[in-house]
C-alpha cells in the first residue's frame, strides 16, 4: 500500500462541510481523497484510542494472529502455522497454490519438485517437495474429510 499523501487543505475543509461526498467525487481523484481523509479523522476522533478499523468493529490486529497451513519434510507433515510474517505467509500461500496445481494436473511434478526444493526454511521446517508425498497427503485428507488448506488472515472476527 503506498503512503499516505497528504491532502489539499482546502479539499479537506471542504470534505468536512459535506460539500464532498463519495456520491459525488471520483474514485482516486484529489477531492475524493479528501472525502476519505475527513472521514477517517472523523472516526478517530469518535473513539479515541481506537484505530479506525477497531472503531468499526475489527478486532485488534494483535487479537486474532493468520495462521496458515502447509506440508513440510518432518512428521507431522501437514502443519498450520500461526503468527508468521507477511513475507512468510505469501510463501505459504504460494506454496498452497502450488500445491493445488499439481493435484489438478496443471504442473507436473518434476516442475513442482524444481520450484520447491530451493525455497528457503519456514519457521525451521522445509517445505514438502516430494509431488508423490504431497499427492498421498492430500488423498488422505480427502479420505478422512479434513480440510485440505487453511487460512485465517487475522482480520476476520
Amino acid at each position: 500500500m503506498p503512503p499516505r499523501r497528504d491532502v489539499d487543505p482546502r479539499l479537506l475543509a471542504r470534505a468536512r462541510r459535506g460539500e464532498l461526498t463519495r456520491s459525488n467525487t471520483a474514485p482516486g481523484s484529489p477531492e475524493r481523497s479528501a472525502v476519505d481523509r475527513a472521514t477517517y479523522l472523523r472516526r478517530k476522533t469518535t473513539h479515541p484510542g481506537l484505530t479506525a478499523r477497531q472503531a468499526l468493529g475489527h478486532a485488534a490486529p494483535a487479537d486474532v494472529l493468520p495462521s496458515i497451513s502447509v506440508m513440510v519434510d518432518h512428521p507431522p507433515r501437514f502443519l498450520i502455522f500461526e503468527g508468521l510474517s507477511r513475507r512468510d505467509t505469501r510463501r505459504a500461500a504460494r506454496y498452497g497454490a502450488l500445491v493445488g496445481q499439481l493435484s489438478e494436473g496443471q504442473l507436473a511434478p518434476v516442475v513442482f519438485r524444481r520450484r520447491i526444493s530451493s525455497w528457503r526454511l519456514i519457521s525451521g521446517y522445509r517445505f514438502l517437495a516430494d509431488p508423490d508425498a504431497v499427492l498421498a497427503i492430500l488423498e488422505q485428507r480427502r479420505a478422512e474429510d479434513r480440510e485440505l488448506f487453511y487460512y485465517t488472515s487475522g482480520r476476520a472476527t
